[in-house]
């Protein structure tokens, strides 16, 4: 589940909270909100619910939660409306419009029935719980009906809407026949997925769809057969396996070209899908597949490091690294991601996790290449494993 969380500052200890329940979470100020949306087309931001904190105390703060985390309710709700009359053409680049999403205000306190709204307001009001995943839950259930809506009107308008071993999917794409349709929460034109023709995209999992894609996952880094093609198509087709706590864009197989005509393809970029985070290069990152069979560890007990394989791959990635701080690619980076991207960071997808007593053998080799993030395959799989619990 993707959520926007919004206000005048970011309340960490609620959006942390959401995170480590596995929920991608990112910040948007209240005051940028509406034009990050209208800008979704080019930044390929997408949401599916979009939660505030609002303030209901005058001048005294939950003793849990900082005050500055907060919002007025008067601010919040002038946003909400503004979004519910957005033109209906404004829409995420898989069709969804902006302008029928959930909106969940959180107040402070249940003295918001106190206040006296004039109009109407299409809002879930809810009140803040010491828990963050009680209202996370919430936000969870907002969002399940929200779907079901959505494959319901996608049925009606005649796509193919299918449940397949746990999993909503809805497919083929659209052709540029079909692309004029539309309905409340849907807008055809939008939908950059209408020239991939034949292919199934999955808009909701339940518990059976997870583990099913779990199952499938554990499968394919146990075949000692698999070859990194195949890992790659999986990634491809389940890129929510490869961002869990943040709203990220998942760019596969983007050709890079130097000034000398050198290709570099990393096998994937994540891509920030919020404006403001996309101006750090920190927030960006280049991650290279390799082989889930790869030693990661190679020397004696008492002396081991890295392996050759991951050796070779942390180069490989730094030759990347290379090439995004070299001044003279700048403007051929920009034009491909939209960015001048100088120093992402770098990632390396290799391997299974090491017997317990290596583990720390493991954390002293990574110490020793910090440029480089080195991760597992099962770190990937426990990660899909934790929604489960």
């Amino acid at each position: 589940m993707n959520v926007i969380l919004t206000g005048t500052l970011e309340p960490t200890p609620l959006s942390d909270g959401w995170r480590n329940s596995n929920c991608a979470v990112d910040f948007v100020p209240l005051g940028s909100l509406i034009l990050r949306v209208r800008e979704s087309s080019q930044t390929g931001l997408n949401a599916e619910a979009i939660a505030c904190l609002v303030n209901t105390h005058s001048d005294v703060a939950l003793d849990f939660m900082e005050l500055e985390g907060y919002t007025s309710l008067a601010s919040a709700v002038k946003v909400v409306r503004e979004l519910r009359n957005l033109d209906p053409t404004c829409a995420m680049s898989d069709g969804r419009k902006w302008n029928s999403i959930p909106f969940v205000l959180i107040m402070s306190s249940s003295e918001f029935n106190d206040y006296i709204i004039s109009e109407p307001i299409e809002a879930i009001l809810t009140v803040l719980h010491r828990d963050p995943k009680v209202n996370l839950e919430e936000i969870r259930q907002a969002v399940s009906e929200y779907r079901a809506r959505l494959l319901d009107e996608l049925d009606n308008l005649g796509l193919l809407v299918r449940y397949h071993h746990g999993r909503y999917r809805v497919g083929p794409a659209l052709t540029p026949r079909d692309r004029h349709v539309e309905g409340q929460l849907y807008y055809g034109p939008a939908d950059e997925r209408s020239g991939v023709r034949g292919k199934y995209f999955t808009i909701d999992r339940d518990v059976l769809g997870i583990q099913y894609e779990i199952d499938l996952f554990e499968a394919l880094i146990n075949d000692p057969q698999v070859t990194e093609l195949d890992i790659q198509r999986f990634f491809e087709e389940n890129p929510h396996f490869l961002i869990s706590v943040r709203l990220m864009q998942v760019l596969p197989q983007v050709r890079l070209m130097d000034k000398d005509g050198k290709v570099l393809i990393p096998d994937f970029i994540l891509k920030p899908i919020v404006a403001v985070q996309r101006l750090r290069d920190s927030n960006w990152e280049i991650l290279d597949l390799k082989h889930p069979q790869a030693k990661l560890l190679a020397g004696p007990s008492d002396h081991k490091r890295f392996s050759q394989e991951v050796m070779q791959a942390i180069t490989q990635v730094k030759d990347y690294r290379d090439h995004f701080e070299d001044p003279t690619n700048s403007a051929m980076v920009e034009n491909v991601l939209g960015h001048r991207l100088k120093h992402p960071r770098l990632g390396v997808l290799i391997g299974r996790m090491p017997a317990s007593a290596d583990v720390e053998l493991l954390e002293r080799a990574q110490a020793r290449e910090p440029q480089v993030r080195i991760v597992t395959y099962d770190e990937i799989l426990e990660s899909q494993k934790k929604l489960l619990s």
